[in-house]
């Protein structure tokens, strides 16, 4: 006599294989349609795909418990393989990060992920999803532009420095000389940034 686990197994193959329908059982009990001239609507059975129903199908028959939400995962993942297209917010921010990565000199990589995580935060991106180069050349030309988003946005490069070194940030106010052991001074981040407006102006 077949046990209820093994029962429940075949029953769970066959509704992977489409032999079955969910709640198959349960369309005897359904009202008819009421308006006349309205004929019932049979929706078309969903089955997995094959390679799915033989992934659950062999472990099934090896005796691993899984659910039909599973089921269900393994197909929508197999299903977005054949996606090709990218979101554009997620292609604009890579482009712009690639950019900053392969033409930033920036050895300890503080100055060029605090401009990774500044442009990422700015509306301009999101308003030139099509061109985000063009709107890294804007957000730079701000940046260096207006004396308080520059003193900020040093600011943070600091911060993000002392968590690499393990250091306290050395922090540099408008018009005072830097801190002797700072590695990021506003000259220094002014050259940089630059530079790097320089290279995109030049494509």
């Amino acid at each position: 006599m077949l046990s209820w686990f093994q029962r429940y197994s075949k029953v769970v193959v066959a509704l992977i294989r489409g032999r079955l329908q969910p709640q198959q059982s349960f369309k005897k009990n359904l009202p008819a349609a009421t308006k006349p001239g309205l004929a019932e609507q049979k929706p078309a059975a969903k089955t997995l795909s094959p390679a799915t129903a033989n992934d659950l199908e062999r472990e099934i028959r090896l005796g691993r418990k899984f659910s039909m939400a599973e089921a269900l995962g393994r197909e929508g993942g197999s299903f977005m393989k054949g996606e090709s297209t990218i979101p554009r917010p997620l292609r604009a921010k890579h482009i712009i990060n690639q950019f900053i990565t392969q033409h930033l000199r920036d050895p300890s990589s503080a100055l060029s992920t605090t401009l990774q995580t500044w442009t990422s935060n700015d509306i301009r991106v999101s308003k030139q999803l099509d061109t985000p180069l063009i709107a890294l050349a804007q957000i730079l030309e701000s940046l260096l532009g207006e004396a308080v988003t520059f003193s900020e946005f040093s600011r943070q490069v600091a911060i993000a420095q002392s968590h690499i070194t393990g250091d306290r940030p050395y922090f540099q106010a408008p018009g005072s000389e830097p801190h002797p052991n700072a590695d990021y001074t506003h000259q220094t981040i002014q050259t940089e940034l630059l530079e790097l407006l320089a290279t995109l102006e030049a494509r």
